[in-house]
């Protein structure tokens, strides 16, 4: 009872601190991402490399920092294009590093290292293309032209994915005969599987009358960001869940009192997210490309 008391409270201080944050103002928004990034990446590098392996970490979640900040202030243009170059200063650096290291493994820490700039800082940096609209890229007016409303959206069909997966599971998926990944996630069912789905479905087709007026995108496009988030934020839990268990650990960290780490809360945003902006970028280019 105590820990699910810890766990609601913990929860509801972590919704505040981030819908607030996303709300509030871009640097707001900014500062804790950054933060989750830099976490999230350390939480990667203690979980994967050994101990000792301070230099990569440290590049590791340098380059991963740089990675997001290079992207809050990118512009679509060829200048500022060359700010991502920046990007193999770090790189290089983690090549040139393991020369010297010593190590029995070189290129398996080399992947480990950059793994956790492409697993975890990069679909966090990737926000930035969504709350930025073409305009604020374009002229660098962040202040005046930061949309956080599908940012939102993306995270509320993601908690409601969550809630439906463990209400339906908790009720109809509770005789256990019908695991969807036993082997890396025994608690997980089919039946909270699907009604995960079917809610975020639902939460989709609800915020399309909440703010879908502003975008020109139809309807049932809304209801298919809830189908890709579930099915996408899912296998991002069970990705999570399968390094955890390749390293023996039951949590990511202990920064969330009941919930874990960083990476264990925002485990479905590691897949989801990119793949709900794929989506969310394909249509619009469709529209624009009909409306001319």
């Amino acid at each position: 009872m105590n820990n699910l008391i810890t766990r609601t409270l913990s929860g509801i201080v972590f919704l505040i601190i981030l819908i607030g944050a996303i709300v509030f103002d871009p640097l707001s928004y900014a500062v804790l991402m950054l933060l989750i990034v830099i976490g999230g990446t350390w939480e990667y590098y203690k979980l994967l490399l050994p101990k000792g392996f301070a230099i990569r970490k440290i590049l590791g979640i340098f380059a991963s920092a740089l990675l997001f900040l290079i992207m809050f202030y990118y512009v679509w243009s060829y200048r500022q294009c060359l700010l991502l170059l920046l990007m193999f200063i770090p790189i290089v650096a983690i090549f040139i590093a393991e020369l010297y290291s010593k190590s029995e493994h070189p290129m398996r820490n080399i992947a480990i290292t950059l793994s956790g700039i492409i697993y975890i800082a990069l679909p966090f940096s990737l926000m930035n293309l969504l709350v930025f609209p073409a305009s604020a890229i374009a002229d660098m007016s962040h202040s005046y032209n930061y949309d956080y409303r599908m940012l939102l959206t993306f995270f509320i069909i993601l908690w409601t994915n969550d809630v439906g997966a463990y209400c339906v599971g908790s009720t109809l998926g509770r005789s256990g005969k019908h695991k969807l990944f036993e082997r890396i996630s025994p608690k997980k069912s089919w039946e909270g599987f699907v009604g995960g789905i079917v809610l975020s479905m639902i939460a989709g087709f609800v915020l399309y009358f909440v703010w879908g007026d502003n975008y020109q995108v139809a309807q049932i496009h809304w209801i298919f960001i809830g189908l890709i988030v579930s099915i996408f934020g899912t296998l991002g839990d069970l990705v999570e869940s399968m390094l955890k268990r390749s390293v023996g650990v039951k949590d990511s960290g202990n920064i969330m009192p009941g919930h874990g780490g960083i990476l264990d809360r925002f485990d479905g945003v590691l897949l989801g997210f990119p793949m709900m902006l794929i989506y969310w970028e394909a249509i619009n280019i469709v529209y624009f490309l009909l409306s001319k």
